[in-house]
């Protein structure tokens, strides 16, 4: 994301830059103060041109600096940049001219509203990797697209089949493949038929039960659920071969590995933000470790493998819980 504002206004940007970094969303903010000649900078042009979203702060004094206006005006121009302009108050909508307001919807940053815009902002920086497509080294690449599971290869049964080795599905209640019969039965299968682990990782209620009540009450069906499919299975290495693990970290997730410890291993996940914001047209993601990059598929398995260890709950511990 490209962050345009006024020098004036930098306390307040560097904020918001600080909080969308530790949201995941990459910031480009010019730091040098070389603002001669008739025309932007290359390397302006350039941080422009190779963005996904422009933001910018607009305030009095960001309309009154000729070199904010030229690049909201150069961004208009881009058509794989969205634009995400931000006024501080009324009276500076009211300046904006009415050429950029026929070209673009500006939200507004205040200091009641911040935490919202902030939100509303991140949203729109993942939106925007929906429409924007460039040509990047395969080691970098990430296959993503809001219909990545409706593609065929990729749909939960075939998530299923592909499996040689190990299946590791984790996500806050797992109700899109805990409610389906056909998913139930094809997990139970992977581990009677074809002696695939199956690892299922999921929320607890306290971490739920604040960002959404219903939440819980569908983690709480997935756990009858998966009680029911764990005593299909005989005692012994079946039952060792499928656990459910129950952590306060699994809120995050929506994740799907596939034979993770082969060299084919495949891993599917929707970014936090692009579920929270884009809950109709979830942005899919998907590594391939023959093709993309092998340090992130680590980072991320790793991570969701601490989610196994000691402390977290277990079935059992999840039944008898206060729900």
């Amino acid at each position: 994301m490209f962050v345009s504002y006024s020098r004036k206004n930098e306390d307040l940007v560097r904020r918001v830059r600080a909080d969308l970094f530790s949201s995941e969303v990459d910031c480009w903010i010019d730091a040098s103060d070389i603002l001669a000649g008739e025309r932007l900078s290359p390397s302006i042009e350039a941080a422009i041109d190779e963005s996904n979203l422009f933001f910018a702060y607009v305030t009095q004094d960001f309309l009154q600096s000729r070199w904010c206006m030229a690049e909201i005006r150069y961004a208009l121009t881009l058509p794989t940049v969205s634009l995400a302009p931000y006024v501080d108050s009324q009276d500076t909508l009211d300046s904006v001219p009415s050429e950029l307001l026929d070209e673009v919807a500006f939200g507004r940053l205040g200091p009641d509203n911040y935490l919202r815009s902030l939100l509303e902002i991140s949203g729109r920086a993942w939106a925007s990797l929906q429409v924007a497509q460039r040509l990047v080294p395969s080691e970098d690449h990430i296959l993503a697209g809001p219909a990545i599971f409706d593609a065929d290869g990729y749909s939960r049964a075939d998530l299923i089949d592909r499996a040689r080795e190990e299946l590791i599905i984790a996500g806050p209640n797992l109700r899109s493949w805990l409610s389906d019969d056909d998913s139930k039965r094809g997990l139970v299968d992977l581990v009677k038929r074809r002696r695939v682990r199956v690892t299922l990782i999921l929320a607890t209620y306290e971490t739920l039960r604040p960002i959404a009540p219903e939440g819980a009450v569908h983690l709480r069906e997935s756990v009858k659920d998966i009680r029911q499919m764990l005593d299909q299975l005989d005692p012994g290495e079946e039952r060792r071969l499928m656990s459910a693990h129950f952590h306060v970290g699994a809120s995050t997730l929506s994740t799907v590995f596939v034979d993770p410890r082969s060299p084919r291993g495949i891993l599917f996940f929707n970014p936090r933000w692009a579920i929270q914001f884009l809950p109709q047209d979830r942005l899919t993601c998907v590594i391939d470790k023959q093709v993309n990059s092998p340090g992130l598929y680590k980072a991320i398995y790793n991570g969701v493998l601490l989610m196994t260890q000691g402390d977290a709950m277990t079935v059992d511990d999840m039944l008898a819980a206060r729900q």
